[in-house]
């Protein structure tokens, strides 16, 4: 295995991903020009199903994309929609824009190897499972709107997609020991000023900041931190061997969900997830 970077390499590679990002000059934070202007429409009072419709119709690949996912398990729709027109109308424009932004999200590194295929994998497969959790929890909640919390956990790795494209421009063969040292140290710092450069809504810019910080509360009430750091909590579980997790009775979001569903008879672990596997798992499916 690769030695650990030393500190002032890493923050040396850190400054060059960041001023890159900040001058343009780094490929991955551009949207393709179909989610800015979808997220622009959405958030254009005069926006109507038709004129949303056209401008996502102009991308075939996205347009297939968007019809075969509206039928996820995440949007309980009895009859799943066919059209374009249908996902619209049906969805709404966030539930819309959220699936842009996936399909926008999962396109935005270019892989020319196994090495940055596994990579890219191992991150994909975190945020997949990160954001099923966090639709199912806000589902079970109550938590309103569904689709700014699948948003939001959608771009919790824009940071670590930056570093990878990077290093990616570098060699085809990227250093897996010294991409993993980037994200753990600056990912968050990356992505938040690739988001602030989309445009990207302050509340979500914040939540990647402090995704992650157990005892982080935004309010007394119920917030997207509190279903988001549920949901990472859950997904280091799943996916990491020997996962180093305070207890979860020590998360602030653990004081503000309803007391019944605060049981745990796996260690750690919310009977409400747990006892839930095949939905979780239904839509995990859903975004592959």
């Amino acid at each position: 295995m690769t030695a650990p970077l030393p500190e002032s390499s890493l923050q040396a590679l850190f400054e060059e991903v960041i001023e890159r990002v900040l001058s343009d000059e780094l490929r991955l934070p551009s949207l393709p020009d179909v989610a800015l202007k979808v997220r622009s429409a959405v958030s254009d009072d005069n926006t109507t199903c038709e004129s949303l419709t056209e401008i996502i119709a102009k991308d075939p690949g996205l347009t297939t994309y968007l019809v075969q996912a509206a039928s996820s398990p995440v949007y309980r729709r009895a009859v799943p929609p066919k059209t374009l027109a249908e996902v619209v109308g049906l969805l709404g424009f966030e539930a819309t824009s959220s699936l842009v932004m996936l399909h926008s999200t999962r396109n935005m590194v270019e892989l020319n190897s196994a090495v940055s295929r596994s990579l890219f994998n191992h991150t994909w497969e975190r945020l997949v499972v990160k954001t099923s959790i966090a639709s199912f929890l806000a589902q079970q909640l109550k938590f309103r709107p569904v689709d700014q919390v699948q948003l939001a956990m959608l771009l919790t790795e824009v940071g670590s997609l930056s570093v990878l494209s990077t290093m990616l421009e570098a060699s085809d063969q990227p250093d897996s020991n010294i991409y993993f040292q980037m994200c753990r140290k600056y990912s968050k710092r990356v992505g938040v000023a690739a988001l602030m450069k989309w445009g990207i809504d302050k509340t979500i810019t914040d939540l990647v900041f402090d995704c992650g910080q157990w005892d982080a509360s935004w309010s007394d009430e119920l917030d997207l931190l509190d279903i988001a750091n549920l949901a990472l909590y859950h997904t280091v579980l799943m996916t990491t061997t020997n996962p180093t997790l305070p207890d979860i009775e020590s998360l602030a979001a653990m004081q503000k969900i309803p007391e019944n569903l605060r049981t745990c008879s796996e260690p750690n672990r919310l009977d409400v997830i747990a006892d839930n596997d095949e939905e979780i798992q239904a839509i995990i499916n859903s975004f592959k």
